[in-house]
């Protein structure tokens, strides 16, 4: 506890030298520009990125064989988003696994599957594709056409990366655990469920028709955020072009990831400011762009997972009650 308090506290001090650095106190003029209507739009936009989320989960879980429906998987699907959002590295994501269970059935396992081939991947993606747009923006025309090629290769990557997964969680199972001191940590998770759920992701891993699709929803849901991004900026007059708004947005999340901050907090917002500055904006425009993003897309996000997580538990709790035995009828067999 008194770690993670550490860490929003440094993500605290970031974020306020970023503001006093723009001279947030000056920043009323320039959020005076933003229009209403572009902040109904972006805070709407949210929507169709949660139900993207929604079916690129369902289209997982079919795959191991559960018939989950898209708008029943959406509440989670926002629940899980804002619980990666606000913890370290992503890591509260597996607050759905329970859902999962109690609203469809899914196993444990194969519920930590879902949830680890989702990030996992979807993180590879984030990388390889913000990197890809980077190299876009700075190569010669001639050499552009080749650029989208290079990016095929993600296809392929769960495949590869199947079978040591596999070896790797037979040498956990076979694996003493008074042994490798420094190891138990990762053996124990390897361990999770008697390792069925190695199992359920080396199936997710080895579909290259699920990898495909999920590329695609993934790059999807993307486009949505950077559209968001771009419709901020450009209603501040902030100049940028498709692909530096991909880099600025993309690279700025990765880097709050990797920072194993809350929110990323202070260093998502260092980060998309330096990369707006880059892009020809001013300190204090590009300031004013972070804290429309933070209002327009973290905040409305954040309201709709708390949302999502109070109509979870009462419909759980309501199931609960109705399956109880003071609700079965005396006649019912025991």
């Amino acid at each position: 506890m008194r770690k993670r308090w550490l860490q929003i506290a440094l993500g605290a001090v970031l974020l306020g030298l970023l503001l006093w650095r723009a001279r947030v106190w000056e920043l009323g003029d320039t959020l005076r520009d933003f229009s209403p209507g572009t902040a109904v739009v972006v805070v709407l936009i949210n929507l169709p990125a949660i139900a993207l989320l929604a079916f690129r989960t369902h289209l997982v879980l079919r795959r191991l064989g559960y018939d989950a429906s898209t708008l029943s998987l959406a509440p989670i699907s926002a629940l899980g988003n804002v619980a990666a959002v606000v913890t370290p590295g992503a890591t509260g994501d597996i607050i759905r696994a329970p859902f999962l269970k109690g609203h469809h059935a899914v196993s444990y396992s194969d519920g930590l599957a879902t949830i680890v081939y989702e990030r996992a991947y979807s993180f590879s993606i984030l990388c390889l594709s913000t990197a890809l747009v980077a190299a876009w923006n700075v190569a010669p025309v001639p050499l552009r056409i080749a650029i989208p090629f290079l990016g095929l290769p993600v296809l392929a990557l769960p495949m590869a990366a199947a079978g040591p997964l596999l070896s790797l969680g037979a040498w956990a199972g076979g694996a003493p655990t008074t042994r490798f001191w420094a190891l138990r940590p990762l053996v124990r998770t390897l361990n999770l469920g008697e390792g069925r759920w190695i199992r359920a992701l080396a199936t997710l891993m080895r579909d290259l028709r699920l990898s495909l699709l999920f590329a695609g929803l993934t790059i999807t849901i993307f486009a949505t955020m950077v559209l968001q991004l771009w419709l901020i900026a450009d209603s501040l007059s902030v100049s940028l072009s498709a692909g530096e708004a991909s880099v600025a947005l993309g690279a700025s999340v990765v880097a709050g990831i990797a920072s194993f901050l809350p929110l990323g907090l202070g260093v998502l917002d260092w980060t998309l400011t330096a990369l707006l500055q880059k892009a020809g904006a001013a300190v204090a425009s590009g300031a004013a762009v972070v804290v429309l993003y933070r209002a327009t897309i973290t905040l409305p996000a954040g309201l709709l997972g708390v949302a999502a997580y109070a109509y979870l538990v009462t419909k759980l709790r309501r199931a609960g009650s109705e399956s109880s035995p003071e609700n079965t009828d005396s006649s019912d067999p025991i």
